[in-house]
């Protein structure tokens, strides 16, 4: 019985094998090596890549062109020799038969007056005036050698504030006395605004000029001065009218979008933006515009040159930052090398013929390369560079030409779009340039839309790198 129910039991019993325990530190550790894994080595393997959306905008014309100021002048010349003692500042108008400076053979005008115990004050009129004029001119000054011309400046401002007192005192001793003391009192010939610098080009109107004066360009030099000067030297200029003109030489591409216009919108030396009355004339091979104004001569007297800039709108496009732009290498081939895939008739799948020699019997061998045509024009399919190497020969399809692919490098400019994650070349097509931007055509072939996604610095892209 024993024997029995030891078999029974024996044939009865089902072996079970032991499970093996979890560790639930190690799962923890294989899950945390997994998740740091993931979140260290992705982020690591993408290009940190700056986004820029793409606006539609324009860029106004930046080229600037040499301007020759004319106006009306009456230069002055000393009727003596002597120092001249000036009694108004550069700008400043003045009447006909007024007291506009004194010239003696006294050097010393201010000894003449010591005698005077009342001296020489300045109103506080005069006082607020100088604190302007030093605020303003230390406003302008930013490097060190602009301090030193500002200082030279309310100098020379404050000795005309001083002479023009002096002249008052002269004026009043000459009522008084009825003597010149030493000096002859020079009244102005006619009404206008002061100017104490000289050059070449007083004479010169809108009928004289000629395209040597914009090569030859004379500088004008002050002749404001406390030393002792001949008879016949010339001591200031008046110009008697506020009417006056900018001759601007212009290139044949400006003069071609400006003409016919009546009035332009431009800037004087990228600072005052005015509008004025145009005419245009031609002188030699080269195209003048001549701006008619009438207003802010006296914030000009001491300038002969000045550079003008046109705000000239261009077609509206695509506004891309300089920093985005990239060159890419392109095979540009002749459409006729381009077959269907063999076989498939009904697909637009198309590529090219590969001929290479066999290295045993040195017979010709063909093969079909599909490829990618990233833009055909004008006759002309563009595939990437990288599809192929630049020794391959391709061939027509009858067999007649065979032509090695560096033949057709080219490279197109673009920038790399950044829609979906991944950067994908595209080309632009220039309507305008500008110094940080340019402005492109949109909705091109393989271009750019309006808002679309695309990289900053386009060197710091490459094609196909995962951003995002």
């Amino acid at each position: 019985m024993r024997f029995s129910e030891r078999k029974l039991t024996e044939r009865n019993t089902i072996k079970i094998k032991q499970r093996k325990e979890v560790n639930i530190g190690v799962v923890i550790f294989l899950f945390v090596l997994v998740y740091l894994t993931v979140n260290v080595y992705v982020p690591l393997s993408k290009t940190e890549i700056s986004i820029y959306e793409v606006p539609v905008g324009k860029i106004y014309s930046k080229d600037t062109f040499k301007g020759l100021i004319v106006r009306d002048e009456v230069i002055c010349r000393a009727k003596s020799s002597g120092y001249v003692n000036f009694y108004f500042r550069e700008g400043d108008r003045v009447s006909r038969n007024e007291s506009i400076y004194s010239i003696g053979t006294d050097a010393s005008v201010y000894t003449r007056l010591a005698s005077d115990k009342t001296g020489i004050k300045l109103s506080s009129d005069e006082i607020s005036e100088m604190k302007d004029h030093i605020n303003k001119t230390y406003a302008k000054a930013t490097a060190f050698s602009d301090y030193e011309a500002a200082g030279d400046d309310i100098m020379k401002y404050y000795r005309r504030t001083i002479d023009k007192k002096v002249m008052l005192k002269l004026n009043e001793a000459v009522r008084i006395t009825g003597r010149d003391v030493g000096f002859e009192i020079v009244r102005s010939e006619c009404s206008g605004i002061i100017s104490y610098h000289i050059d070449g080009y007083s004479n010169v109107n809108t009928s004289n000029f000629n395209t040597a004066m914009f090569k030859d360009e004379q500088v004008a030099e002050s002749v404001y001065t406390t030393d002792k000067i001949d008879e016949g030297a010339v001591v200031c200029k008046v110009i008697t009218s506020d009417d006056w003109n900018i001759i601007v030489e212009l290139s044949d591409q400006m003069y071609t979008e400006l003409a016919g216009q009546k009035n332009l919108s431009f800037t004087i030396d990228s600072g005052r933006k005015l509008t004025a009355p145009v005419s245009f004339m031609k002188c030699g091979d080269t195209y003048f515009a001549v701006l008619s104004l009438d207003r802010y001569v006296s914030e000009y007297t001491s300038e002969r040159f000045v550079s003008i800039s046109f705000d000239t709108e261009e077609n509206e496009g695509l506004k891309i930052p300089v920093s985005s732009l990239v060159y890419k290498d392109f095979y540009r081939i002749p459409s006729a090398y381009f077959i269907k895939a063999p076989g498939e008739e009904d697909t637009d799948k198309r590529g090219l013929i590969i001929e290479r020699h066999d290295p045993d019997s040195g017979e010709k061998q063909y093969a079909f390369l599909e490829t990618d045509i990233f833009l055909e024009d004008q006759g002309f399919n563009y595939i990437g560079a990288d599809h192929i190497g630049s020794g391959e020969y391709i061939t027509t399809p009858d067999r007649n030409e065979s032509t090695v692919l560096y033949m057709f490098t080219v490279k197109l400019e673009g920038v790399y779009n950044i829609n979906n994650g991944y950067a994908v070349f595209k080309r632009i097509e220039r309507i305008e340039n500008g110094d940080e931007y340019v402005l492109v055509k949109k909705n091109t072939s393989s271009g750019l839309s309006a808002y679309d996604h695309i990289a900053l610095k386009g060197q710091n892209a490459t094609e196909g790198a995962l951003i995002y």
